[in-house]
């Protein structure tokens, strides 16, 4: 599956209802990236990406998510869940730079892990932390060549270039109200920014 911007996808008064559904939660998981479940969002968004795809689509797993700190490379498929096709939709932001999702065309088929590259290994509640980076596994469809200088310059040179040796992609606008779907196997992260961004995620089987 390619990935695919929609713009302009969700009228501002869904992404009003959006953010008053997650910031009147009462708490959130993880202190690093604020999440909670879509709930009483999750009907309408549904129903609205399905149009837009048109695709059928059966909701298996998602979250909102708030955060300041850019996320490392990671995959979200889960095998139980056959999650495999993934819908971001941005919300919010006040970053100086317009922050970007970049989703790499590199395909990861087992369950979620985030890489940890340089960091020490962290522990995740739903991605498994891993040493190293994504070309040191079995990850499909590595290039032979380093990562595009001007893809990294522009959006990840928060990492160390090596890092991200043998990896290609695309870095999509964290637009409010745009639609971004990609293949849930796909590894993906957050471009470097500086402020806070709010986020869901849902992610779909196709029927």
């Amino acid at each position: 599956m390619n990935t695919l911007q929609l713009f302009n996808a969700v009228e501002q008064s869904v992404i009003d209802c959006c953010i008053a559904d997650y910031t009147a939660r009462l708490t959130y998981d993880t202190l690093t990236m604020c999440k909670t479940d879509p709930g009483d969002s999750l009907a309408p968004l549904t129903t609205l990406i399905e149009k837009a795809f048109n695709k059928k689509l059966e909701y298996r797993s998602g979250n909102f998510y708030k955060h300041t700190k850019p996320y490392l490379p990671h995959t979200d498929f889960k095998t139980y869940q056959d999650n495999t096709i993934n819908v971001v939709i941005p919300l919010w932001h006040n970053s100086i730079n317009v922050p970007h999702l970049v989703i790499f065309d590199q395909v990861w088929e087992q369950d979620s892990v985030t890489w940890c590259m340089d960091y020490p290994v962290q522990y995740f509640s739903t991605n498994i932390g891993v040493k190293g980076r994504p070309s040191e596994y079995p990850v499909k469809h590595l290039t032979d060549s380093p990562i595009d200088n001007k893809l990294y310059q522009d959006h990840l040179s928060h990492y160390s270039k090596f890092s991200l040796d043998k990896l290609s992609g695309i870095a999509h606008s964290f637009e409010v109200g745009s639609l971004i779907m990609f293949d849930n196997r796909r590894i993906h992260c957050t471009s470097n920014f500086l402020g806070e961004k709010l986020g869901i995620s849902l992610r779909f089987k196709e029927l």
